[in-house]
């Protein structure tokens, strides 16, 4: 009988133990199938953009002969920033032509037209200006060019010396290291003038090298 007693009990804890164990493990695949809900919170990066300086370009004035000279150099080393040296023209050059085609600015053509070369367009279509006493409606198959500003002007004054056939001499020249007055002697075609080489050498010798730094 004692055997009998022994049995059932040690049959009872094996039922409680397993009973316990089942409800362990379904509890453990209800917490594994439920999702975790995590929330990570990342702090944005500061992101400083570094915008380029806006490249102003310098306004030619023409209220007198200083005032004239310092901005058109100013316009020229803007110009020249992205130019290759051996393009550029020798500012006592570039200035002296200036002075003689405006009149140290003064002209109509330089401050109507924003021309400071008298650079001449063939196109009728374009935007254009002829001397003061002439008919302005007329078309005679060229006028003064019109620019947007003055500083316009002085790159196509530049981009035609670096161009344009006439002035081959004048770039085999500069390529030599010549000297200005050399290299003016090759500009015999710019003007129908025939002393206006020799005017450019005064304006230079005179009134440009050794009055105003460059």
């Amino acid at each position: 009988m004692k055997a009998i007693n022994l049995f059932c009990n040690f049959m009872i804890i094996i039922g409680v133990y397993l009973i316990v164990f089942t409800d362990i493990q379904q509890k453990q695949v209800e917490v594994a199938s439920q999702p975790l809900d995590i929330t990570i919170q990342i702090q944005p990066e500061k992101v400083s953009l570094v915008l380029p300086e806006p490249v102003i370009e310098p306004v030619i004035k023409t209220t007198d002969r200083d005032t004239f000279v310092h901005s058109l150099n100013q316009c020229v080393d803007h110009i020249y920033k992205n130019l290759p040296e051996e393009q550029h023209i020798p500012k006592e050059i570039l200035i002296a032509q200036a002075v003689l085609e405006t009149g140290w600015g003064q002209s109509r053509f330089a401050n109507e037209g924003n021309n400071l070369f008298g650079i001449r367009t063939f196109n009728k279509d374009s935007e254009w200006l002829l001397p003061i006493t002439w008919d302005q409606n007329k078309w005679i198959g060229w006028g003064v060019k019109v620019y947007k500003t003055k500083c316009d002007s002085v790159k196509a004054y530049v981009r035609i010396i670096n161009t344009v056939f006439a002035y081959e001499k004048f770039r085999e020249l500069r390529s030599q290291n010549a000297n200005v007055y050399d290299l003016v002697d090759t500009l015999d075609g710019y003007a129908t003038k025939k002393s206006y080489t020799e005017l450019v050498k005064k304006v230079i010798k005179y009134n440009i090298v050794g009055v105003y730094e460059l």
